[in-house]
């Protein structure tokens, strides 16, 4: 079985505002002035390449709260399309407790050591957090920091 892709909430939060439209990417608080289009179409590649999108609900909560930072009606129109998402994606439930028992909660918090706790052999993780890059190398998932693409 081919691995599913997982990315991490800045990840999905691009993601979700660039299919909703590229040029809301650079009016987003949370995505401007460090994201563009063109770092919007390597994420979405790597989204429609996977056979499957993993997601916390971690992920989707923390991201639900990041997407709302912005006005209408834009705001209405990333959430519908956040909503849909939401609709395709795999969601994998990790258990708060058992995130938190996780070696890397107290430095990454809930939603990153929620994702560290995924199966590895199972995923593979896309991320722009670099701490969460190490964690999740040294836990054995295959991971890809793609902040030296996106921040170039």
């Amino acid at each position: 079985m081919e691995k599913a892709a997982a990315i991490d909430t800045n990840l999905l939060v691009l993601l979700v505002v660039g299919l909703t439209s590229p040029t809301y990417i650079e009016r987003h608080r949370r995505l401007s002035p460090v994201y563009k289009s063109q770092h919007f179409e390597l994420i979405r590649d790597i989204a429609f390449r996977a056979p499957r999108l993993v997601c916390t609900p971690h992920v989707l909560t923390e991201a639900s709260n990041l997407l709302r930072q912005i006005s209408e009606p834009m705001r209405s129109e990333i959430m519908g399309t956040f909503k849909a998402f939401i609709g395709r994606a795999e969601e994998t439930f990790i258990p708060g407790a058992r995130a938190a028992e996780s070696p890397v909660f107290i430095r990454l918090g809930l939603t990153d050591a929620g994702i560290v706790s995924l199966e590895p052999s199972d995923v593979i993780l896309y991320t722009v957090d670099h701490d969460l890059h190490i964690a999740s190398s040294e836990r054995g998932f295959e991971v890809f920091n793609l902040a030296t693409f996106l921040h170039e």
